[in-house]
């Protein structure tokens, strides 16, 4: 799960190494952030030769969480690692590459067109 003032590292090709994570959707109802959730994050640190810099601000939505998800017919999943995607505004993601698992519930259609091999 996700919290507030926590870092992550983003899990597509967008050049950022590491961001904060400064407020979850519904910050006030709800402390944490869980799997398929959208967040708001600042960058910590990037490539050297990326044009965004330190302490711009991005939305991103949780792919993957360590939290431990029931599925409706019974059956438990969890990922090893808690990874996010950074969006640019319109839902548009700034990296191309999805590295690593996600769940099968991430099938919002506008993700299945951007990242080709999410099913």
């Amino acid at each position: 799960m996700f919290q507030k003032n926590s870092y992550s590292v983003p899990s597509d090709s967008s050049g950022f190494l590491l961001v904060r994570i400064f407020q979850t959707r519904r910050c006030s109802v709800r402390k944490h952030a869980k799997l398929h959730k959208f967040l708001k994050i600042s960058i910590k640190n990037t490539i050297p030769e990326l044009i965004f810099r330190r302490k711009k601000k991005f939305k991103a939505i949780s792919i993957r969480t360590n939290h431990i998800i029931k599925r409706i017919w019974g059956h438990y999943y969890w990922f090893s690692d808690n990874a996010l995607i950074v969006l640019k505004k319109r839902m548009n993601t700034v990296g191309k590459e999805l590295y690593g698992p996600t769940s099968i519930d991430f099938k919002i259609k506008k993700f299945r067109v951007a990242f080709k091999y999410i099913y």
